[in-house]
């Protein structure tokens, strides 16, 4: 018992030292911005593919240079626009989406060990992709998807520039955190190209079980089963310790994400005004809590998606029940797989 009052302490334990309110603001104004114009002047269905184009996109803004911020921020966009188009090619066809599952596992996995957001940009296209290949729900077919998705990562690119320019007029440009860049893509990945290399064998484990998991997927009845590939595409990582922090707050954010959205949901009358606040609100959790502690931002991803669900008009029976389940099976595929074959020795963090 103690063990475990230890690790619940462990895992709302919060860095707030690294804790941003300016950045985290402005994306969710923008967020917020973006889907209730889209709500009053188009189809709901776009704000799905819109939302989380934005949403993704504003995750993967790091760095503090204009150079950093919108090439860490445009690879995103790339890769998650083609995770869309990809999956929504394979996603009538249950061998074709099994094995392409694996294959983009491998590929977004080999694309992390370059630097910390290229780490970032195969996770979320790993994530969009099992999103899309996966989802039961009335979409708009491909080509509406991926041009909304792109959409929404050139929005909020848009959005840093304009902020550069504003700093420019007002002469508080940022120094420069460029020093990275003196390297390759290939320089900075070829060092990690040996069998004992931790990134290497996560890249190995990775689409295994995300193969696992889309079979699961394709198997189980219960809804939204695609939550289970894309909980691992969240929570993989190459170091066991990383890992098992990493899935403990994702279990206890998914659980506190349900309750909190669920209870919300039921006992409160429809009001799109509300639930686009509830968007709003839900990114800047994700966004400011990334760092500090990734139980809030799990728990804000959950909130985001059940209210946009809740606009589109998607039904919600069954949601909370499956979502806490598939993210325990998840959970129970990566703690098992992280713990087969050899272990590595030392873990090198890729470059910022």
């Amino acid at each position: 018992m103690k063990n475990l009052w230890r690790s619940i302490r462990n895992t709302l334990a919060t860095d707030l030292s690294t804790l941003e309110h300016i950045r985290p603001i402005r994306s969710a104004f923008v967020i917020l911005a973006a889907l209730s114009y889209t709500y009053l002047k188009h189809d709901v269905r776009s704000l799905l593919p819109l939302g989380l184009g934005l949403l993704f996109t504003a995750i993967a803004d790091r760095g503090i240079s204009l150079r950093r911020r919108v090439t860490s921020m445009a690879g995103a966009t790339i890769g998650i626009t083609l995770g869309t188009a990809l999956g929504c090619a394979v996603s009538s066809n249950q061998f074709l989406h099994i094995a392409t599952g694996g294959f983009v596992g491998l590929l977004c996995g080999l694309i992390g060990v370059a630097s910390i957001p290229a780490m970032t940009t195969g996770v979320l296209t790993l994530v969009i992709f099992t999103i899309f290949s996966g989802s039961p729900i009335d979409l708009f077919e491909w080509k509406a998807n991926t041009v909304l998705m792109l959409l929404g990562g050139c929005i909020m690119i848009t959005a840093v520039a304009v902020e550069f320019g504003v700093r420019f007029l007002i002469k508080r440009i940022p120094d420069t955190d460029d020093k990275s860049y003196g390297e390759s893509f290939w320089e900075r990945s070829r060092v990690h190209f040996h069998w004992t290399d931790p990134f290497i064998l996560h890249s190995i484990r990775l689409p295994i079980v995300i193969i696992i998991a889309t079979t699961l997927e394709e198997l189980l009845t219960f809804p939204h089963s695609y939550w289970i590939p894309m909980t691992v595409a969240w929570i993989s990582k190459p170091d066991p310790e990383g890992t098992v922090d990493k899935v403990a707050r994702r279990v206890i954010g998914t659980l506190f994400g349900v309750v909190f959205a669920g209870t919300l949901i039921a006992t409160t009358p429809y009001s799109s005004v509300f639930a686009l606040i509830m968007v709003g609100i839900a990114s800047y959790l994700v966004l400011a809590f990334l760092t500090p502690n990734y139980a809030v931002t799990t728990a804000g991803i959950t909130v985001f998606v059940f209210f946009l669900f809740r606009i589109v008009g998607f039904p919600m029976a069954g949601s909370i029940d499956a979502r806490v389940l598939s993210t325990l099976i998840a959970a129970a595929l990566v703690l098992t797989a992280v713990r087969i074959g050899p272990q590595p020795r030392q873990l090198t963090t890729p470059a910022p």
